[in-house]
């Protein structure tokens, strides 16, 4: 059923793909990029309809630093360009239209001002369809401006705005009314939430009476999300959430409308998907972080090339997480998003090049110059690749992540590049190497706590990798995300753990809601997590430790070293030479992303 045509009101789609909005950071001071072109042109060429990411509809409503604009005629031309690459592709075009801003409560606007909203939806929605659009999707989910109108644990107004589930649903109603006063020749979609996971929020039985009034009140399809800012969780779902967790709320929605419904939200592989519209559980599948890791996704299950298919990872690290910084999409397994014409260079002169280390940083950096056009031979000391990243994927909730090593193997047999494993480069053999350049990604090695340790203590990855230790009551030094994960990981085989912070936070740096799920399995499994611990000496199995100026003792079975990760410096002596390169942890520790991202970026200056 996927590549069966259907309607969303009078709008004819080719399949049953549909391209999710998702906000880009590509604009520019709200207007369309050529950036921003190259993407949609990028993922417009096999799905049946693109909604474009949620563009503001007035300035209180712009919330992201280069989030697309659609506030003023100024833009139209803009949004034309993109209109029309869509449409070149084969594709639909829509585009989201929204509000946004969490310094604002329903209560702080006066009634004329709610009316004066609604008519800046009205008049953007004028503008998309001037741009040449053929549908625009009301944004009503996510905890946005008009989502909170709808919630009762948020909105507290005392006037036709406010109070009953009629007068909480007013707001969107009368935009969604005006909107197609407005452009009645062209669809309109509405993004609800199927629940908001929040106490005495929306729930799904309010939002299958919403969906209803919806119908009555004109759109022609729903695109069903759920969660808020504070459950984000639930419409971008990471590792932690099993998939398909919004299928059931697509479904009673789908059971009480006559309308076509969108599914959303980490809906599996492409088998999945078709059982999804077959069970009549929605209309449409909706596919966002998928096509930002992967373009060709749609093609691939079309051509019946599934097994090559990039899924998403659900990692969150480049996209939501980038997004949020202000900083332009990206994704762990495809760094080349938002910059889709500057990869596509090839090299004017091949070179010899080998690759040092067979971690992310060097599996990418080998196959972005080999698909440029060099020679390229990777030399990795272990007996298989993937670097730390196979260590990555072994804490519950994490073996998503794996994927990543084998979408790199399998870019390494696309553009020829020689592999050879079990096979230790040192410093004099490289040197001896007739290689036109050395690209060298030998990554990290774990940290050392600097005090008088009892014995030799276990290191994180160690622990992850099957050395368990024997002992019952472990103490797991660091509380960054190794350290946690390690902690979850002995939890879950009986251990009694405890952990040290001498930060006064832990995780610093994991993105929030990676963070929130982490913290709240600890806690399920009884790990004793202490912040602000300043480790003073170690005696045996004891450990003194202070926390604001107040000594404790610990006894403990074993420890385990979860301190961070410092560069691999065997190769230290050959930097600054123009021959030899450094990518990934042995320049910088950091995350798997910018390992990656830092090994492609090398085939754009080589």
């Amino acid at each position: 059923m996927l590549f069966e045509p259907y309607k969303i009101g009078n709008l004819p789609l080719k399949n049953r793909l549909v391209m999710l909005p998702t906000v880009t950071n590509l604009a520019r001071d709200g207007f369309v990029s050529d950036r921003e072109i190259a993407y949609y042109d990028r993922r417009s060429r096999d799905v049946s309809l693109v909604i474009v990411g949620a563009s503001y509809v007035n300035k209180l409503g712009k919330f992201f630093v280069n989030q697309l604009g659609i506030d003023d005629d100024e833009k139209i031309a803009g949004l034309a360009r993109l209109a029309q690459v869509i449409h070149k592709n084969g594709a639909k075009a829509g585009i989201q239209l929204a509000m946004h801003n969490p310094k604002y409560n329903p209560v702080d606007f006066s009634k004329e001002q709610v009316r004066g909203f609604v008519e800046d939806f009205a008049r953007a929605a004028a503008r998309a369809k001037e741009a040449g659009f053929d549908l625009v999707e009301l944004h009503f989910a996510h905890g946005w401006f008009v989502n909170q109108f709808l919630s009762p644990d948020v909105n507290r107004r005392t006037d036709e705005y406010g109070g009953s589930f009629e007068g909480r649903t007013r707001f969107a109603l009368e935009i969604l009314q005006t909107v197609k006063a407005e452009v009645p020749d062209i669809a309109v979609l509405c993004r609800i939430n199927g629940d908001d996971f929040t106490p005495g929020g929306f729930s799904i039985e309010e939002s299958v009476k919403f969906a209803k009034m919806l119908e009555q009140s004109g759109t022609d399809g729903l695109n069903v999300s759920a969660g808020v800012g504070a459950t984000s969780e639930y419409h971008i779902s990471p590792m932690g959430i099993e998939d398909r967790p919004l299928v059931k709320y697509a479904g009673r929605i789908k059971g009480s409308v006559k309308i076509p419904v969108i599914a959303a939200d980490k809906l599996g592989e492409a088998s999945d998907w078709e059982k999804i519209l077959k069970d009549g559980t929605a209309d449409f599948i909706g596919i966002a972080r998928g096509l930002i890791g992967d373009p060709d996704c749609v093609a691939k299950i079309r051509e019946g090339r599934t097994e090559d298919i990039r899924y998403c990872i659900h990692c969150n690290q480049a996209c939501i997480a980038y997004i949020l910084k202000g900083m332009p999409v990206s994704c762990m397994i495809n760094p080349e998003v938002g910059r889709e014409s500057e990869f596509e260079v090839k090299a004017e002169k091949p070179l010899n090049i080998a690759v040092i280390g067979g971690g992310p940083a060097g599996m990418a950096a080998a196959a972005y110059l080999a698909r440029k056009g060099h020679r390229v031979e990777l030399f990795e000391k272990g007996e298989k690749l993937g670097g730390q990243i196979n260590v990555a994927s072994i804490p519950p909730c994490k073996k998503e992540i794996g994927r990543v090593v084998e979408y790199l193997k399998k870019d390494l047999e696309r553009y020829g590049v020689r592999v050879h494993l079990n096979t230790n480069i040192t410093p004099a053999g490289m040197e001896a190497m007739d290689f036109d350049r050395v690209i060298i990604a030998t990554g990290s090695v774990p940290a050392k706590l600097d005090m008088a340790m009892y014995a030799a203590p276990c290191q994180a990855v160690d622990v992850l990798e099957g050395h368990v230790p024997e002992g019952k009551n472990i103490l797991v030094i660091g509380g960054g995300l190794t350290g946690l994960e390690t902690a979850e990981f002995l939890a879950q085989r009986g251990k009694d753990v405890t952990v040290l912070e001498m930060q006064e936070d832990v995780a610093a740096g994991v993105f929030p809601m990676v963070k929130k799920l982490l913290l709240k399995r600890l806690k399920e499994l009884h790990v004793n997590v202490v912040t602000k611990a300043k480790i003073d000496r170690m005696v045996r199995k004891k450990l003194s430790y202070t926390v604001d100026g107040v000594e404790k003792l610990l006894e403990f079975d074993d420890v385990v070293l979860a301190v961070g990760n410092k560069p691999d410096e065997t190769f230290a002596k050959l930097k600054g030479h123009e021959k030899y390169t450094f990518v990934g942890d042995c320049n910088v520790v950091a995350t798997a992303v910018e390992a990656i991202r830092n090994g492609a970026e090398i085939s754009l200056k080589i």
